[in-house]
């Protein structure tokens, strides 16, 4: 059993607009099966960030594996309570509905700070044998958390977004 973490875009940062677009749909496809195949090779718990965009996008995907592998768990990594507060009614519900189902919520950060983020990103480094990361070699967020996987000898694997 091993435990896998993801990182990724947000959507304003993918070459895409909306998730009815064929590359965001492929996207998704292309997320799931690599989580499918995780599954196969032993991967039972999981942890999703919970931004908007990827870190959504693979939780909904581990949810929607569990009926057919009841076994694996997910798990949240929130850089505050506040996260969503911002977001529209429709992903704060979105969010909402994904943490109900979540086995574990692991808060970073009492209240948001200015480095909530990378605290949060930093612990799904650290609670995870395999990093998953949607990403294209951009600086940002993303490239530190994967930057971060390699320092900790963690296994990543890279999914270009298109």
């Amino acid at each position: 059993m091993y435990r896998v973490s993801f990182t990724g875009y947000r959507p304003e940062k993918l070459p895409f607009f909306g998730e009815d677009d064929p590359l965001c749909v492929d996207l998704k496809k292309r997320l799931s099966e690599q989580i499918r195949s995780l599954i196969k090779n032993g991967a039972e718990e999981f942890f999703s960030g919970m931004a908007l965009g990827v870190d959504t996008w693979a939780a909904e995907a581990v949810l929607q594996l569990k009926d057919e592998f009841p076994q694996i768990r997910l798990n949240a990594v929130i850089p505050c309570p506040e996260q969503s507060d911002k977001w529209s009614v429709e992903n704060r519900c979105r969010y909402n509905s994904i943490l109900e189902q979540c086995s574990k919520k692991i808060t970073v950060s009492p209240q948001y700070s200015r480095g909530c983020m990378l605290k949060r990103n930093k612990a799904l480094v650290e609670l995870c044998d395999v990093l998953v990361a949607v990403f294209d070699g951009i600086k940002g967020g993303t490239m530190q958390t994967v930057n971060y996987a390699k320092e900790q000898h963690k296994r990543t694997i890279l999914i270009s977004p298109v």
